[in-house]
C-alpha cells in the first residue's frame, strides 16, 4: 500500500524520472529508438505541414535522431531525411504535440546540409 500514495504523488506533480535518475519534466531526452512508430509518425507529420506551408514535396524517408521534451504535452526535436526531387537531404524538426486536446503544431523546419 506505500506504492499507492507515491503513484499518486507522481500523477499529481509530474515528477518522472529517466532510467539514469534523470528528472524528465523540462529536460531535453535523447530519442533511444528513432524507428519507434510514434517518433516517425511525428516525423512524417513535420514533412506534411512544410509542404502543405511551403507547396514543397518532400518525402519523408527517416528519423536519424532526435530528442523529446515533456512540458505541458510533449516537444520533439528530430534530425529526418527528406527526398528532393531524387536527391537525399537532412533536415531539423521541431513539434510541439498535446495528444490530449489533439494538438500537434509544427514550429521550425529546416534543411541542412
Amino acid at each position: 500500500m506505500i506504492v499507492l500514495p507515491f503513484l499518486l504523488s507522481v500523477i499529481l506533480f509530474g515528477v518522472t524520472f529517466a532510467e539514469n535518475g534523470q528528472k524528465t519534466i523540462g529536460n531535453w531526452l535523447e530519442i533511444m529508438s528513432p524507428d519507434d512508430p510514434v517518433v516517425i509518425r511525428v516525423g512524417k507529420f513535420a514533412v506534411e505541414e512544410h509542404n502543405k506551408v511551403s507547396n514543397s514535396t518532400l518525402k519523408f524517408e527517416e528519423v536519424i535522431k532526435g530528442y523529446n521534451q515533456i512540458v505541458g504535452g510533449m516537444n520533439w526535436r528530430l534530425t529526418i531525411v527528406v527526398e528532393d526531387n531524387g536527391s537525399l537531404k537532412n533536415g531539423e524538426v521541431f513539434v510541439y504535440e498535446q495528444s490530449l486536446k489533439n494538438v500537434r503544431k509544427l514550429i521550425s523546419f529546416k534543411i541542412i546540409q
